[in-house]
């Protein structure tokens, strides 16, 4: 385990959490709770010696004779109760169940103590994983940086939560727990106390390491059992090849082969796995009958102790049986949250691929031409996606960028708010590397409208300002209007001021696109991207498209990434990509007579008998 990946774990929870800060009362708690084992052990011995002796005088007698510490005997003295023996034992074993439903209320409480300790850390581990993927995710073109951050933030970030609670729960409650016991049987008698406890620990320990040497086996055998049985079912693929060739006799010779060394393989595994349980259950045997030995020998040949004192020893030994045999699932607990904490670790150590160069300057608005010079992309899937690509738009152009696979023309517009950088080449704002220039006044200038963005859960005045405060309500209002999306907000229950989102007003994808619109419309950029939805939209909403399309084109450079050919044939330009490069440029009634490939974008995305018969109809 790294350095990097322990410290990511002990944010969460370590031993020296449960002596500082907010785990003190978990700890206090179980401390607590370990103390009742002293109150069933003594319990336990003076039943033992009511029944052997039958009078409560002599088990009082016994008890301070055999316990001649002051306290003990002072404890013993003080129940007159224990005079009457019927009493007496109702007595013990009502202390005893007492004991036992306190001690799991406290477990229960130091459980709670420790699992909101462990929850917060986690969610705090959520924070940066936010952080880092609002930070890595805007360029993620294949989504897969999207997917593995949710899968960070849910299954894996509560994997560590579950694991790391468990560990914790069972570290300070088995430690107390031992801690104690062991001070009990050392009070008792130390020298028996010892001869019992040493053997006891060691097959523990035995146990212990004999466990997970038998998973590891188990788990390597298992995995050459899964990789016979899928050798054994590409087989059954082979069946054309086979019967054309007359190849029965020596194919099914080679699989009566495979088929008996699948099975070896599999008697293998079952011998580790009996071979694991017996030697498992033999080291336990011996952990009960060492120490059980060694007290009924002392009983049948030595002084030292009696039935009383003895049963107290088999009561703590049991006790501390049990906490050692919980004990076995801390390291697999442990190692669990271990590889949950290094997944999360190695995401937040990735450096985003977009920063922000020292001594970036102000970015002016652009005012002539957007240059891509040579530029390249690549992604794990693609390593060719835009490759050395040339393309000039001039200031006040309404383009179309389109392409037969949609991720060229995604690639190349997320260059442009630096949402992700080209593997090489440039981008340039009126001949300005916009690498020089600082992220927000860029992204200020260069505004990305989504097809379906979803919506941020505030009011509808907040999702279009943003938080921005130099954007005023009257601002919001009017970009709204702008949109065409005033008509349809004042429906809403609140106007402007209904929240949006889960469990409130939900919006249907024209909506949504409007106010995202409005949202970029507000911020006056130079340059505005716009994704159609690829949703077929109702034609009151196409009509109002298109007159915004109308209104908000005028002094600044619209790049559209279309999805109506009504979007395509108005505007200035159409700029098509083709294995990374640019393969046709021109007015839509230019191309459809010179471009093959753009007739042919043109047929698969909007010819209504692109589908064949069934599409036809």
């Amino acid at each position: 385990m790294s350095d990097a990946t322990h410290t990511t774990f002990s944010r969460v929870i370590s031993d020296r959490h449960f002596l500082t800060g907010s785990l003190i009362p978990a700890t206090i708690l179980a401390l607590v709770a370990a103390c009742f084992c002293l109150v069933s052990v003594l319990s336990v011995g003076g039943i033992a010696r009511l029944l052997s002796d039958q009078t409560a005088g002599t088990l009082t007698t016994e008890l301070g004779e055999r316990f001649p510490q002051p306290q003990l005997k002072q404890v013993v003295e003080a129940i007159p109760a224990l005079s009457r023996p019927g009493f007496a034992l109702t007595f013990l074993f009502g202390a005893i169940v007492v004991a036992t439903i306190l001690r799991a209320l406290l477990h229960a409480g130091t459980e709670r103590q420790i699992n909101r300790r462990v929850a917060t850390n986690v969610n705090r581990l959520r924070e940066h994983i936010h952080r880092q993927a609002l930070r890595s995710n805007p360029g993620d073109l294949t989504g897969a940086q999207r997917r593995t951050a949710a899968n960070l933030f849910q299954m894996t970030a509560q994997k560590l939560e579950d694991s790391a609670a468990r560990w914790g729960l069972l570290k300070i409650t088995t430690t107390c727990d031992l801690l104690v016991l062991a001070a009990v049987l050392l009070l008792i008698q130390w020298r028996v106390g010892l001869e019992c406890l040493i053997p006891m620990v060691a097959c523990w320990y035995i146990a212990r390491v004999e466990s997970e040497r038998n998973s590891a086996s188990a788990n390597l055998l298992s995995e050459q059992v899964d990789r016979g049985l899928q050798r054994l079912t590409e087989d059954l693929d082979k069946a054309r090849i086979v019967a054309g060739y007359g190849m029965e006799s020596v194919e099914h010779d080679y699989f009566a082969q495979n088929l008996k060394q699948y099975q070896s393989r599999c008697d293998g595994l079952q011998r580790q796995k009996r071979r694991g349980r017996w030697t498992s259950l033999l080291i336990r045997i011996a952990m009960v009958m060492l120490p059980a030995f060694i007290i009924a020998r002392h009983i049948v040949f030595g002084n030292l102790i009696g039935l009383p004192a003895a049963s107290m020893l088999v009561a703590a030994l049991g006790i501390m049986m049990m906490s050692l045999n919980r004990s076995i699932d801390a390291p697999r607990l442990r190692g669990t949250a271990t590889v949950a904490a290094d997944e999360i670790n190695q995401y937040l150590l990735r450096v985003p691929p977009v920063s922000q160069v020292v001594g970036a300057r102000f970015l002016e608005p652009m005012s002539r031409l957007l240059q891509f010079n040579q530029v390249s992309v690549e992604t794990e899937t693609n390593p060719d996606l835009l490759c050395s690509l040339d393309l000039k738009i001039e200031f006040g152009k309404r383009v179309s960028l389109i392409a037969l696979n949609p991720r060229e023309a995604e690639a190349l517009v997320t260059l442009i708010p630096r949402f992700a950088d080209p593997s090489a080449g440039q981008v340039l704002f009126d001949g300005q590397d916009i690498r020089r220039a600082t992220l927000e006044s860029l992204r200020a200038e260069a505004v990305i409208v989504g097809g379906d963005e979803p919506v941020f859960h505030t009011t509808v005045l907040d999702n279009v300002t943003a938080g921005r405060t130099d954007i005023s309500r009257q601002d919001a209002i009017e970009a709204c209007k702008t949109v065409h999306a005033e008509n349809f907000i004042r429906r809403l229950s609140k106007g402007y001021e209904t929240h949006l989102g889960e469990s409130a007003t939900t919006l249907d994808v024209g909506q949504r696109f409007r106010l995202s619109l409005a949202r970029a419309v507000a911020r006056k950029p130079a340059l505005l991207i716009i994704q159609e939805p690829e949703t077929v939209l109702d034609n009151e909403t196409k009509t109002m498209l298109d007159d915004t399309y109308q209104r908000i084109c005028t002094g600044r450079t619209v790049i559209f990434l279309p999805s109506r050919l009504s979007t395509v044939k108005k505007c200035d330009r159409i700029v098509m990509l083709h294995q990374g490069r640019v393969v046709a440029d021109g007015r839509h009634e230019d191309l459809v007579r010179t471009s093959d490939l753009y007739r042919h974008w043109e047929y698969i995305r909007f010819n209504v008998f692109r589908g064949g018969a069934n599409g036809a109809t």
